[in-house]
């Protein structure tokens, strides 16, 4: 296996890590793989290999949670989700069926603390967040 294909490798590792919600920063590793790939195409050495990947990943994963933070912000423009003041939101019905809690843009599985039926399009005011579903009077 020449040098390339473990970075490769690695890189690939990397970026599906990112789906696991890491914030960039494997994300920021991972294309610093894909770097040093290419520096490795060019039959760098080993120690050249290992210094390449530690100044891209320095400067990627700063710069990356950088630009995520400035082009990318939430739309959520309340604390946490059991905080104490009372948020209002409206219900929305999937094609599955089910019921969800539109939030500020998120939805939310929802339940009634009365046992009331849902209503589709109803404004409603959430009373508090148990896990991560939302009950609403």
């Amino acid at each position: 296996m020449l040098a390339w294909h473990g970075w490769l490798i690695a890189a690939l590792l990397l970026l599906l890590l990112e789906l696991t919600g890491t914030g960039f920063f494997a994300f920021a590793l991972g294309l610093a793989a894909l770097i040093t790939m290419a520096a490795a195409w060019f039959e760098v050495g080993l120690a050249g290999q290992w210094f390449i990947f530690a100044i891209a990943a320095l400067v990627l994963a700063p710069s990356l949670k950088y630009l995520f933070r400035r082009f990318a912000p939430s739309r959520r423009t309340s604390s946490l989700a059991g905080e104490g003041r009372r948020q209002q939101g409206e219900i929305v019905q999937l094609s599955s069926g089910e019921y969800r809690l539109k939030l500020e843009g998120d939805l939310f599985m929802v339940r009634s603390a009365s046992g009331a039926p849902l209503t589709v399009g109803a404004q409603v005011q959430v009373c508090r967040f148990d896990g991560i579903t939302a009950i609403i009077d």
